[in-house]
């Protein structure tokens, strides 16, 4: 078995949603605030107050009672005010999505993805729910930051922001539990250095053509010296 992790920055930190007295509603504030940390390294200090920045700009006041989250158009608005770079996907044939996802996670690109009823997610590595709380909760949509997959096994690997603050390793989810909690919503997020998907390749250095490149100018400059040397010989015999 062989998975394929994207890389991190060496300061990259997990962000965990819950806080006491802040709204259970943000998911997708704390992926932003991980995203952010892989775009952009040494930009942003303290990504949990990062998270409730968003979440104050975009939502209003982060209380308990407050069960609104950040909407996909708001991340997106939040990643263009940031010049995160960063690509919508069409979530609409779920095969198409999967292969994108992995071919974007071998180049480096992690993912913000949301499922739309939270309630199937497992470990696949224990069969244990993810999200166990009241029923009165699990019912609604949730967004995870996805950041590689098994290339034998049936699942990705997420940072799950509602797991655990001392959990804060990729947990693996079954792509199966996507497929029955529906997909809504996918957003790509480019890392350090990169502007684009795909990114264009690298310029190389063919020695063999530089070569022989110099040796043709050479070959003219030699022509060009014969020829003035035979008119200077001209000249000198009129």
């Amino acid at each position: 078995m062989t998975d394929h992790l994207i890389h991190l920055p060496s300061n990259f930190r997990y962000v965990y949603q819950f806080q006491s007295g802040k709204s259970q509603s943000r998911c997708v504030e704390a992926c932003l605030a991980m995203a952010g940390q892989i775009a952009y390294p040494t930009r942003y200090a303290d990504p949990v107050a990062l998270m409730d920045e968003i979440y104050t700009q975009y939502i209003g006041a982060d209380t308990s009672s407050d069960t609104k989250g950040t909407n996909a158009q708001q991340a997106i608005a939040w990643l263009q005010s940031q010049h995160i770079g960063h690509m919508a996907l069409d979530v609409s044939d779920p095969n198409a999505l999967h292969a994108q996802l992995q071919e974007m996670n071998l180049a480096g690109v992690p993912q913000l993805i949301t499922i739309g009823n939270e309630s199937f997610l497992h470990d696949a590595k224990t069969g244990n729910i993810l999200h166990n709380w009241s029923s009165a909760l699990n019912q609604g949509s949730h967004t995870m930051l996805r950041v590689g997959y098994s290339d034998n096994e049936a699942w990705g690997y997420y940072y799950e922001p509602a797991a655990a603050p001392n959990f804060a390793e990729p947990v693996a989810i079954p792509w199966s539990d996507f497929l029955q909690g529906g997909i809504v919503g996918c957003i790509a997020i480019f890392p350090s250095g990169m502007n684009e998907y795909p990114p264009k390749p690298k310029p190389t250095f063919d020695k063999s053509a530089a070569v022989s490149g110099i040796h043709s100018v050479l070959t003219a400059l030699e022509g060009i010296k014969l020829a003035v040397t035979e008119l200077e010989t001209n000249i000198n015999n009129l």
